[in-house]
């Protein structure tokens, strides 16, 4: 926002003020300030006010263009110098990350879907010849600079911030055909239309926008247990690597140890040793390792990263989707099969703790994906939907009422793309009533989540359920009818905790 405000600021300037000699300074000074606030902001501001000049005084065109590129350049060397080439470096080397196609279409596939018409209006002021629209040399060239610019979205890392410019090259160009409207469209009607269909238009972006507040409302709902993040980060003494909330370190006056995003793609292009920072993972320097549990985890991290982190760190918490992680002491490591005198088996290995929410048990093993078994927590029979591909369905003796069954979904069997199945052969899609035994052996805890590559933590997802009036698998979940695993587990939860919580026994 600060670098849009100082690249419209020049070119106000510009448009407002006599061209002249002294004048320009200060609009140079306003573009670079844009450029120096932010690097794509070089292109379409600075190849506007040079249009808008060219049309007018080549001479003045040509004077501001060495202006800008003479303070640029001498600014840059100032600070590279004084920085040993660590401005380069971090301003240009670390931001050259490797390029998707994939990540440009789906980003401008958002723009139209939000944008279309507004899009298509400031599309058509490209042909309104400078006769009809005297904003045209300026109008014209920003929209083409600013598309140019909003291309690099396609790189990793990039986020909706990158269109700032092209929307606001966008509302200036919709602006433009708007006075052309008033002045060429004689019919009242017409111009109607044209008012009309921006207006609509934005009422479509604004209904849009409402995709976007998810992730806030999902941050403020979050608020108390990132108090809790807060607090264990001010409770832990020694260093601590965190990406998405590495803030909390600077609000304790506590120094960052590395910037994860930067470091990881640099060492992904070859341009950076993560050797050393591995060895520290690997001696357990660190008091503590903090993560965001999202799908872009790779990108802030490289397999190596988190291959010494699992290795030499366990999990000790899930706060506000955030990886707790601690030095991993294999004492601590709590593998149960079954608790005393339950009337269930575990599911799975759980050594990293489980969550209980609204009468689910999620069990986290630690280990490698496809390889943590999953059993059944007793005898019963088996089904298997022909379209799941993570989860089979198990119809148990009620363990509270023998007259009685319940049903027992095990999921979590699969791949983040969630094609991968890891459930065994002996159970394939579409089978229903085949016997197991309790202990037997069901397949292995995976990381899909629901949603394709939006990875969750190696889990396994147990909810059960009443039948209700017959024995039948129904398509959901009768309403009332969820049940309480944990007391046939023999298990002792925490039901106001909704992180993850170590797996304790409750007395038989």
């Amino acid at each position: 926002m600060l670098a849009l405000a100082l690249s419209l600021g020049g070119l106000c300037l510009l448009i407002w003020r006599p061209v002249s000699s002294r004048g320009l300074l200060p609009v140079a000074l306003l573009l670079v300030a844009a450029i120096y606030t932010r690097q794509s902001y070089g292109l379409a501001a600075p190849l506007a006010a040079f249009v808008w000049l060219v049309v007018r005084d080549w001479r003045q065109a040509l004077r501001l263009a060495l202006l800008v590129g003479g303070l640029g350049a001498v600014l840059f060397l100032i600070l590279n110098t004084l920085t040993h080439g660590g401005f380069f470096f971090n301003i240009v080397t670390a931001n050259v990350n490797e390029f998707k196609m994939d990540l440009l279409k789906y980003n401008w596939d958002q723009l139209r879907k939000a944008a279309l018409i507004p899009l298509w209006i400031a599309g058509f002021s490209l042909v309104l010849i400078p006769r009809w629209n005297p904003l045209w040399a300026l109008a014209a060239p920003y929209l083409i600079g600013a598309t140019l610019s909003a291309a690099t979205i396609g790189k990793i890392g990039s986020n909706v911030n990158y269109l700032l410019e092209l929307c606001a090259a966008v509302g200036l160009a919709a602006g433009t055909v708007i006075a052309w409207s008033r002045v060429h469209l004689s019919f009242y009607s017409l111009r109607a239309v044209v008012l009309v269909l921006l207006a609509f238009g934005v009422g479509r972006m604004v209904r849009a926008l409402q995709d976007f507040t998810g992730d806030l409302r999902e941050r403020r709902a979050a608020t108390n247990q990132l108090s809790q993040l807060e607090s264990f980060v001010a409770e832990t003494p020694g260093p601590i690597l965190a990406d998405e909330y590495m803030g909390m370190l600077t609000l304790q006056g506590r120094p960052l140890f590395i910037q994860p995003f930067e470091v990881t793609q640099l060492a992904l292009a070859g341009k950076w040793d993560q050797d050393i920072l591995i060895d520290q993972i690997n001696n357990k320097e660190f008091a503590s390792i903090i993560l965001y549990d999202r799908p872009w985890l790779n990108e802030r991290w490289t397999p190596e990263m988190l291959s010494a982190i699992n290795k030499s760190y366990r999990l000790v918490d899930i706060i506000a989707e955030n990886r707790v992680y601690t030095s991993f002491e294999p004492a601590v490591t709590t593998r149960i099969e079954a608790c005393p005198a339950a009337k269930w088996r575990l599911p799975s290995d759980a050594s990293l703790g489980l969550e209980w929410s609204e009468k689910t048990l999620d069990f986290f093993g630690h280990g490698k994906e496809d390889s943590i078994a999953v059993y059944a927590v007793a005898d019963g029979l088996l089904t298997r939907k022909p379209d799941w591909v993570d989860a089979v369905a198990i119809l148990h003796e009620d363990p509270s009422d023998p007259t009685n069954k319940v049903w027992a979904i095990y999921s979590g069997m699969a791949a983040a793309n969630g094609t991968d199945s890891y459930i065994v052969a002996d159970f394939p899609p579409g089978v229903t009533d085949i016997p197991v035994k309790s202990g037997q052996l069901l397949g292995y805890q995976g990381t899909w989540s629901g949603t394709p590559q939006w990875p969750s933590w190696m889990h396994t997802f147990l909810v059960v359920f009443d039948t209700v009036r017959n024995d039948a698998l129904p398509a959901a979940i009768p309403p009332g009818g969820q049940l309480d695993p944990a007391p046939f587990m023999g298990l002792s939860v925490d039901r106001d905790n909704q992180n993850l919580q170590p797996i304790k026994c409750g007395r038989p």
